[in-house]
């Protein structure tokens, strides 16, 4: 039997963007929070959205993650953006109000999703938070959303005008690497990070239906493992997008 490790993926194989490379080179998206001369919180988002996820390199976060997009209290007054900075005195939280099916941003302690109504923790000013963001399963180019506000806890300002936050994944290449046990099985290995993506296989290239396989894979650190037994017969796999 034959392996062959299908490398192009051929189906729905995307690359990462520039925007998703520049995240993962750790160029935060800043959104600034300040106040108003009437005493209003005031949220500016300085980048366009949906923000691209890459896929999640954080241990036990599977999906599209990242921590790139922080909240940043203003440091200097901006009067001509009717922009100020915040009282020390105030101290704030992060409210979610509501999200789409599959997106999700961890709460502050890191132990699971934010619930609709959940406080996360900012602080007092200067902060610079940065909560993990995350696509549990979603399809590249559709965008998936949360609806968020700030609300300071020591009423010094109301709470926010609710505002969104909108992202999408940016689906890497994944690889099958195939590795020889004996002269009877072969171990197949790809990420886990392959969230979306099944496993295919088919006598030919050039096949139309490929025949998706229905073993349960193990996991072995951070990868699928799946043995299957060789044969003279040629087999060639791929991991297909859902």
């Amino acid at each position: 039997m034959r392996l062959t490790r299908n490398i192009s993926c051929l189906t729905c194989a995307w690359l990462l963007t520039s925007s998703a490379l520049r995240a993962v080179a750790d160029d935060e998206l800043e959104i600034h929070v300040g106040r108003t001369a009437a005493q209003q919180l005031k949220v500016e988002i300085g980048f366009p959205q949906p923000v691209e996820l890459p896929a999640s390199i954080f241990p036990g976060i599977t999906g599209y993650a990242f921590g790139e997009l922080a909240f940043h209290s203003i440091v200097l007054d901006e009067p001509t953006n009717d922009f100020f900075q915040l009282s020390l005195s105030a101290d704030f939280r992060l409210i979610l109000i509501a999200k789409d099916p599959g997106m999700e941003v961890w709460n502050d302690t890191g132990s699971g999703f934010m619930a609709t109504n959940e406080m996360y923790y900012i602080g007092q000013p200067p902060f610079d938070n940065h909560p993990i963001w995350n696509i549990v399963n979603g399809t590249a180019g559709t965008a998936y959303s949360l609806t968020l506000k700030l609300r300071d806890v020591n009423n010094i300002y109301p709470d926010s005008e609710p505002f969104v936050l909108s992202f999408t994944p940016v689906q890497i290449r994944h690889r099958i690497n195939i590795k020889q046990l004996d002269a009877q099985h072969a171990t197949l290995l790809w990420s886990t990070n392959a969230v979306g993506w099944e496993l295919q296989s088919s006598p030919s290239l050039t096949a139309t239906n490929w025949s998706t396989v229905t073993n349960a894979p193990a996991v072995v650190t951070t990868n699928f493992s799946l043995t299957i037994p060789t044969s003279e017969q040629q087999q060639f796999f791929r991991l297909h997008t859902l």
